[in-house]
């Protein structure tokens, strides 16, 4: 009785070691997969933020880049092209005080006028391109100068407004902002077919708003942003890069016939809390 009472306590003892080694090889196996994914998906999280990081940085070089060669370029056309046609408009004025009475007058006159008007504009565009305006004068300005600039070079209503108390933006972030806006606009310019922009600016406690409308053809945005790169389109992608960069969410409101509205909201940092 005793030899069996023993059997029967080495069967129920070897039973229960080996369903706890069972338990322990199966929990140490579970273990080991919910670590190895948890590493799996830290090294994706980090590869990710290495490769959003690094685009970042290649977007703020070439911004910084391209912004430097805009200042280059409003240089050269301030310094060498703006002196050159004053200097023609000169010449044109001694013409006319040369040939007072004559039956081409007037079409020199009008030759004169028309000159005045380019060296106009070109100071205009000079400005625009050279982000120490904006640095000079502020956003609210600058695009206020950019809606003049468009209003008298392409015949089209510009409306602007702004509400609430301004705060200061990062410099940088600023003309992120200011660059996106240009080129906004440029794309109404050239593919809305518009007869009024509006432009509203809204500063909050929390955040700032800064929307553009036009009564523009508006378009399919999808159709337009699954657009290759030698398409129209690669702009859309462009201006959601430069928001990303900034931490600005931008919203694009349009359909055919319908106009667009593009919303642009920049949170409000501590740093900007002035």
């Amino acid at each position: 009785m005793l030899l069996i009472n023993a059997t029967r306590f080495e069967i129920i003892f070897t039973l229960a070691a080996s369903v706890i080694i069972m338990l322990a090889l199966s929990g140490f196996v579970i273990y080991f997969i919910l670590a190895s994914q948890r590493r799996r998906l830290k090294q994706q999280h980090e590869k990710e933020q290495l490769k959003e990081t690094y685009e970042k940085e290649v977007l703020t070089t070439q911004i910084e880049s391209r912004d430097q060669t805009l200042r280059d370029v409003s240089q050269e056309i301030h310094d060498n092209m703006g002196q050159l046609l004053s200097v023609a408009r000169i010449n044109l004025n001694i013409l006319e005080k040369e040939l007072d009475g004559h039956h081409q007058l007037k079409r020199i006159q009008d030759t004169n006028g028309l000159l005045a008007d380019v060296i106009k504009y070109i100071r205009m565009l000079s400005k625009g391109l050279n982000s120490d305006m904006l640095s000079t004068y502020g956003l609210r300005e600058s695009i206020k100068f950019e809606l003049k600039r468009i209003e008298q070079s392409a015949m089209i209503t510009c409306n602007f407004s702004t509400e609430g108390e301004d705060f200061s933006i990062d410099a940088k972030k600023e003309i992120v902002i200011y660059r996106m806006v240009q080129e906004i606009l440029n794309n109404i310019i050239k593919h809305a077919a518009a007869s009024e922009i509006t432009i509203s600016m809204n500063y909050t406690p929390t955040n700032f708003h800064l929307d553009i409308n036009d009564n523009g053809t508006g378009f399919v945005k999808q159709e337009t942003t699954n657009r290759n790169i030698t398409e129209s389109g690669s702009g859309l992608r462009n201006l959601q890069k430069r928001a990303a960069l900034v931490g600005a969410d931008l919203r694009i409101i349009t359909a055919p016939g319908q106009g667009t509205k593009i919303m642009i909201t920049l949170p409000k940092s501590i740093d900007n809390a002035s």
